[in-house]
């Protein structure tokens, strides 16, 4: 039984890291390689799914519908970082970044990563190709970095845009 409650590990990698179909064994190799989010503010975590938007077309004879076409919503994984680095501050945001200063590109940046969330009952989220929209961000008096990570549609037709594993079968070494 899954209840996905809580977080207690997040991770973004290069979406080149899942050129297939992903598994459990290719998710703990991925883990091994990518960057995790050491801090993530309270009660800002969630994974949202927008309600699909349906448009009904009727049957002018009966005024029923007869058919309708669908438009599914946006899945995305949504977090504040309450604590970071300015070299986290650009590859959420974008910018230029050195130790102990950022800079905000003049242009619109597009970020895409791989992005995995643990939640506290072991189970991992993951989107091969997220679009990650970062922004200052109030949390409780302090200055985050809100994040948005919406799973996109990946550029590998094997590769879906959504998978969930059992933590027990991700062995990460």
């Amino acid at each position: 039984m899954v209840t996905a409650v809580g977080i207690k590990g997040l991770w973004y990698a290069a979406t080149s890291e899942v050129s297939a179909d992903l598994t459990a064994s290719a998710l703990a190799t991925i883990l091994g390689k990518a960057k995790q989010v050491t801090n993530i503010h309270q009660d800002t975590w969630s994974i949202e799914e927008a309600e699909p938007s349906l448009t009904a077309y009727n049957n002018q004879l009966t005024k029923k519908p007869y058919r309708q076409d669908k438009q599914m919503g946006e899945v995305t994984i949504n977090f504040t970082i309450g604590q970071y680095d300015y070299e986290t501050k650009a590859a959420f945001m974008g910018g230029s970044a050195t130790e102990k200063s950022w800079k905000r590109s003049r242009e619109v940046v597009d970020i895409n990563y791989c992005v995995i969330a643990l939640t506290e009952d072991n189970q991992y989220c993951v989107f091969p190709k997220a679009s990650i929209t970062g922004r200052n961000a109030d949390a409780d008096g302090a200055v985050g970095i809100g994040v948005m990570a919406t799973a996109l549609e990946p550029d590998n037709t094997a590769v879906a845009s959504e998978y969930w594993f059992d933590g027990e079968d991700v062995n990460v070494v």
